[in-house]
């Protein structure tokens, strides 16, 4: 007689069986192009999470390989040594008099990174992109803090660092959204390209990465994603250079305000300036 561990193993083995030769018949029917481009891509999408989640059901430990596989091409580094080399490059960036920080409540700053203006720059936009992958890296790595590691594009404020979020989607090999705060033009229906620039529309229910320098009351970033939820697609965490602490004193910075929209901000340091 067989024992019951057999049986179960006999069991999940008939399910990745059966997982395999249903994902073999769509890959036949797309070689010999039955199934279109565009929906070829959605069914692989599709197909990909439902296999994923039928393997986790049966025990089977897809979460480790995949989180590893998706960040092995980044650069590892995080930690101390990863805020060390932007803290000395950021200084290069600093504007050493007084400013005015602020589009919706003012606060005063004795200084001001102008990150934004030296990541119109390509080289460095390209380097501080680099940094902010290996931010990523660290988050979406095994054991890292990330939840939702599945990004199907980088999106960036266009009004931010556009050119530090089209390197950054470069490096991880995702496509680029450049969200408008005002839209373009005035549709009925709404069209998504009204206000996010870019090639081709993500899928309803696909997840983006919001990528930027800094963020330090968040207001652009609300609005984002306000936007990102209007279009039907999903968000959960925010990466930025720098976070400033101007505003943490009165509750009203970019990390607190985003935390009840279910959005993290991560950043690489945290300034006062």
């Amino acid at each position: 007689m067989s024992s019951a561990g057999d049986v179960v193993t006999v069991g999940i083995n008939m399910v990745i069986i059966w997982v395999l030769a249903l994902s073999s018949l769509f890959i036949v029917a797309e070689v010999v192009g039955f199934i279109p481009a565009k929906l070829s891509d959605r069914i692989n999408r599709n197909r990909l999470h439902q296999t994923m989640r039928l393997l986790r059901e049966f025990g089977v430990d897809t979460d480790t390989p995949r989180r590893a596989n998706s960040v092995a091409h980044l650069e590892q580094i995080a930690g101390r040594d990863l805020a060390e080399r932007v803290s000395g490059r950021l200084e290069a960036a600093k504007i050493n008099h007084p400013v005015m920080i602020g589009t919706q409540i003012d606060v005063r700053a004795d200084s001001y990174i102008d990150l934004m203006g030296a990541t119109s720059d390509i080289k460095l936009a390209h380097a501080y992109a680099r940094d902010l992958a290996g931010l990523w890296r660290s988050l979406a790595d095994v054991g890292g803090r990330v939840a939702n590691t599945d990004i199907d594009f980088i999106v960036t404020p266009k009004s931010g660092s556009p050119l530090l979020g089209s390197c950054f989607a470069e490096l991880l090999g995702k496509p680029l959204l450049l969200h408008n705060q005002e839209r373009k033009f005035r549709s009925n229906p709404d069209d998504p390209k009204a206000l996010f620039d870019c090639t081709e529309l993500p899928a309803r229910g696909s997840r983006g990465l919001m990528v930027d320098d800094s963020s330090t009351g968040g207001g652009k970033a609300v609005k984002l994603i306000e936007d990102l939820h209007l279009c039907g697609w999903k968000v959960s965490d925010f990466l930025v250079v720098f976070e400033p602490q101007l505003k943490a004193s009165t509750g009203q910075n970019a990390a607190v305000r985003l935390r009840p929209m279910g959005v993290t901000l991560h950043s690489i340091v945290t300034t006062h300036a």
